[in-house]
């Protein structure tokens, strides 16, 4: 059997772009913070009035004529060149690193950032 992907949820994997190698946890960790980071810094630039805390709510709905629409969440993806050593594998494996990251709006669910590896060669499971 062939997957299409391997979830990185293991915080000990590495992941190895061209010039930088990150624990997944760590990875997870500088992503979120640097999105946030940046979306703050373009409120500011643009001198809103909205929370720090509240980076989400610029986006929570949208108008459509007299209609409000909520959202309950706000998805990126971006996928990245990368070699990922998993622990319990069997060395380097080339591949993509898709990076999708939930902004949850309108709840108090935290955001979140998930990683998962779309090898170049495809993995069998016995």
């Amino acid at each position: 059997m062939k997957n299409k992907f391997i979830p990185l949820d293991c915080g000990d994997d590495v992941i190895l772009f061209e010039n930088n190698t990150y624990k997944v946890s760590k990875l997870r960790e500088l992503v979120i913070r640097q999105f946030i980071k940046k979306w703050r810094q373009e409120i500011c630039t643009y001198k809103t009035q909205i929370k720090n805390d509240l980076v989400g709510s610029l986006f929570s709905s949208i108008s459509a004529g007299d209609e409000s629409i909520p959202f309950s969440e706000i998805k990126l993806n971006a996928a990245k060149d990368c070699q990922v050593l998993k622990i319990d594998g069997k060395g380097w494996q080339k591949g993509k690193l898709e990076i999708k990251i939930f902004i949850y709006p309108n709840s108090h669910k935290p955001n979140s950032v998930c990683l998962e590896f779309h090898p170049d060669e495809p993995i069998e499971i016995k």
